[in-house]
């Protein structure tokens, strides 16, 4: 065995370890739909608010 299958195998275990237990249904997609969200929130304020106005984004009449 060399030096890069030890290096493999370590790879394999901290990957296990740290994604093994992780539920996709019920940890990871609702956390990817709740920071979607709260992107688009700062989005959507960003583009319409004071922000939108100093950077002149916003229509001005």
């Amino acid at each position: 065995m060399n030096f890069a299958d030890n290096w493999a195998r370590i790879f394999v275990v901290i990957t296990f370890l740290t994604f093994g237990e992780a539920q996709v249904i019920g940890g990871i997609v609702p956390n990817l739909i709740a920071f979607g969200l709260f992107v688009g929130a700062i989005g959507y304020f960003a583009l319409t608010g004071k922000m939108a106005k100093m950077f002149g984004w916003k229509n001005k009449k």
